[in-house]
């Protein structure tokens, strides 16, 4: 019998956390009481008279569980037509059990997109992409895409 002394594959590499949910608001509020969180005019459009346009200010609101520890946390807007990371946050996100579910209510102001089409939110923990969130920026002679489950007329 011959001794492995490889330890690469003893080490274990603690699981990514979960995203419970991703959303893109106008507004967030938090009752000090309660802790409950109010996500205020959800969107997934903006609409720009023209291009490159900046949107004033938009909140993003992020919810994950499963956490294991301390993990490195990056949230970033990239423009899906070329993956180009256009603004973006990073810091630590601490789970004191995997039970926990942990919030994460972040701000941008001036959010500048060079042009219309199809962005993300994304989040990412120590380097791995967990969970991401589309939304499009159209032009004012775009119309709306119809929602899923309504009539597009």
């Amino acid at each position: 019998m011959t001794e492995n002394n490889d330890n690469a594959d003893n080490v274990t590499q603690k699981p990514t956390p979960t995203v419970l949910s991703i959303n893109i608001c106008d507004n967030i509020i938090r009752d000090e009481i309660t802790k409950k969180v109010s996500l205020i005019g959800l969107f997934s459009a903006i609409r720009a008279n023209n291009f490159p346009c900046t949107h004033p200010l938009l909140h993003v609101h992020v919810a994950l569980t499963n956490g294991h520890g301390k993990y490195q946390t990056d949230i970033r807007f990239l423009n899906l037509a070329d993956d180009k990371p256009i603004a973006g946050m990073r810091g630590p996100l601490l789970f004191q059990n995997p039970l926990q579910v942990v919030e994460l209510n972040v701000c941008w102001q001036q959010l500048r997109f060079e042009k219309p089409g199809e962005y993300v939110v994304q989040v990412i923990c120590d380097g791995v992409p967990i969970g991401e969130r589309k939304f499009i920026v159209i032009g004012p002679q775009q119309d709306m895409p119809p929602t899923s489950g309504t009539d597009a007329k």
